[in-house]
């Protein structure tokens, strides 16, 4: 009497193994990928919202608003600080547009270079001496600049693989 054997073989499950494995690879990829682009799109969005709201603040008052702050709510950012460990959100910048936006959108705060740059994240509204206004913008993932509803691309920092993003606003 024969007797019938039935299943797979080693080989054959080996097969199915690898295959699984090089498919679940290729979808981790894919993940990492969209992921760091729904980070920038949120910060892009946020940005081109706060830039809106700038620009109605300085049709009203003749100018922009003084105050250097971090873009998003008093609780966006870990830790406090979206650049150098010195900037921050600033409630009398919060207060000033208050009237012009109705709710703080939130950049994406990851860190550019956690190892050389630990505290740039997110997006700021800076003053420089000279009254000229910037928005910094961090970007992961690439080295490109993308061009915003308003305000003139003025320059990049690139760190590793990760960007920031200068622009001007006067």
């Amino acid at each position: 009497m024969r007797k019938s054997t039935s299943g797979f073989t080693i080989v054959e499950l080996l097969i199915v193994v690898v295959v699984i494995g090089i498919l679940a690879a290729i979808v981790i990829v894919a993940y990492n990928g969209i992921t760091t682009q729904a980070k920038n799109s949120q910060t892009i969005s946020a940005v081109n919202t706060w830039i809106k709201a700038l620009r109605l603040y300085e049709t009203e008052n003749g100018s922009l608003p003084t105050h250097n702050s971090c873009l998003g709510k008093t609780t966006t950012y870990p830790g406090g600080y979206c650049y150098d460990g010195t900037w921050s959100v600033n409630s009398s910048f919060l207060n000033a547009l208050s009237g012009y936006i109705s709710s703080y959108p939130e950049p994406d705060t990851s860190q550019v270079n956690a190892a050389d740059y630990p505290q740039r994240r997110g997006a700021l509204h800076y003053r420089n001496g000279s009254g000229v206004h910037y928005i910094y913008m961090m970007l992961l993932g690439t080295n490109d600049c993308p061009s915003l509803s308003s305000g003139t691309y003025s320059t990049r920092v690139i760190h590793s693989n990760n960007v920031e993003c200068r622009y001007t606003l006067n």
